[in-house]
């Protein structure tokens, strides 16, 4: 299945959706922040107004990271696609740190991991158990396993080029840049770059 079809699928799962930390866009007064692509298809909602996004003709999961990011990191892949996106999310319980993980190194992330499984509340039992019931019925219904997404995402956001992503006005204003001239269309390029194959031909003589 495509990732759109996976999508449609998540949100008509009974999930603890808060506790995944991965929100339902509702269609009630839609929040766009500045660093939203222009014509991102929002998925899903983390916490403190981390987002989740497909782009026009791609098959990859973006994190929009309005509050924690900066010109060039504002927008991340964190899976090719949204199965991968899925089992990253298994790994890390919620998304949270998955959103981070361009931020830190692997000392970093782990520690942060271990602090969120340290995390407790008045009625954490159940809303834990909430979770895991969640997850077990992800792995269930997408076949997946729980993947440690750092090295993954590494790769994945060293690959990105962010200059192919579109931006709207508010962008520009808000961090004081200058904004493309209207009518120029941006050169176009592959979402993902990777260095060239290249293969050496011999000929053997004959007998």
């Amino acid at each position: 299945m495509s990732t759109r079809e996976d999508v449609k699928t998540f949100f008509g799962l009974p999930l603890d959706f808060s506790m995944l930390e991965l929100e339902p866009e509702t269609d009630a007064d839609p929040v766009r922040y500045f660093c939203t692509p222009e014509n991102a298809e929002i998925i899903g909602w983390g916490s403190c107004g981390t987002h989740f996004v497909l782009l026009p003709g791609d098959e990859a999961v973006y994190c929009v990271e309005p509050e924690l990011a900066e010109e060039g990191t504002f927008v991340l892949p964190v899976g090719a696609d949204f199965r991968e996106f899925l089992s990253h999310l298994f790994y890390c319980k919620c998304t949270s740190p998955l959103a981070q993980i361009f931020m830190l190194d692997a000392t970093r992330f782990r520690k942060l991991l271990e602090d969120n499984d340290a995390n407790t509340w008045p009625g954490c039992e159940e809303d834990f158990k909430s979770r895991d019931a969640s997850l077990d019925l992800l792995a269930e219904t997408f076949h997946i396993r729980s993947r440690d997404p750092f090295q993954r995402v590494k790769e994945l956001q060293t690959g990105f080029d962010p200059s192919v992503l579109n931006f709207s006005d508010a962008y520009y204003d808000t961090l004081g840049l200058e904004k493309p001239k209207r009518g120029m269309q941006r050169k176009e390029k592959p979402l993902f770059e990777f260095p060239p194959i290249t293969f050496d031909l011999y000929q053997e003589d004959d007998p």
